[in-house]
């Protein structure tokens, strides 16, 4: 008979290749049991020892867990983005480790994990576009996280650094900017971007 220091041997062994996280499809197939019944009171077991936690509707946490991969199986037509990816290639100083933003199709959804929040930010399918996938998540490039974060700070939304002064726009790719930059119907955004560059007073557009 399993023990919970067995399913917890279990857990460990294959929590890095997860990244700590761990779908309920995942869960079944590292415990099997035909008893649904039982198999939830194991889950419930690994919950009460501190090993596991729900984080949102069939989705599960470990330890040390990998927040970007929880955004995407939340959301697995996610992608990552603005300040996380400028953050990460040098286009803008360290952020809040403990929060995601992230672009998919749909409406806008956030979701508060203990002390980690993670934003959903809905957007139309012409703009779908932009990223790749890495390590299992998907990550836009930088222009295109560059462009998100234009696109929403002019559509309202606040972010921790100040766009005119904080972004290392040299880092850009201003042929793939220019690319991209077709796909958006706005003019007005059009108009914001390219303003932006002789605003910043950084690099002319």
């Amino acid at each position: 008979m399993k023990t919970i220091v067995d399913d917890i041997k279990l857990l460990e062994k294959y929590n890095d290749d997860m990244q700590g996280v761990f779908a309920l499809s995942d869960l079944k197939s590292l415990f099997p049991l035909n008893d649904s019944v039982k198999f939830y009171r194991r889950i419930k077991s690994l919950e009460n020892a501190g090993v596991l936690r729900r984080a949102v509707r069939k989705i599960y946490i470990a330890n040390n867990f990998n927040l970007k991969l929880l955004s995407q199986k939340i959301h697995c037509e996610s992608y990552i983005s603005f300040e996380t990816v400028l953050a990460d290639a040098l286009l803008i100083g360290t952020i809040p480790s403990n929060q995601i933003k992230a672009v998919k199709i749909g409406k806008k959804r956030e979701y508060s994990i203990g002390n980690n929040h993670i934003i959903h930010v809905g957007i139309s399918e012409k703009l779908y576009f932009g990223f790749k996938k890495i390590n299992k998540i998907q990550i836009a490039v930088k222009e295109k996280a560059f462009l998100d974060t234009l696109y929403f700070y002019m559509k309202g939304h606040s972010f921790y650094f100040d766009i005119y002064s904080d972004i290392d726009v040299s880092k850009l790719d201003f042929q793939l900017i220019k690319k991209y930059l077709t796909y958006y119907s706005n003019p007005k955004y059009r108009t914001f971007v390219r303003s932006f560059f002789h605003e910043s007073g950084k690099k002319k557009y």
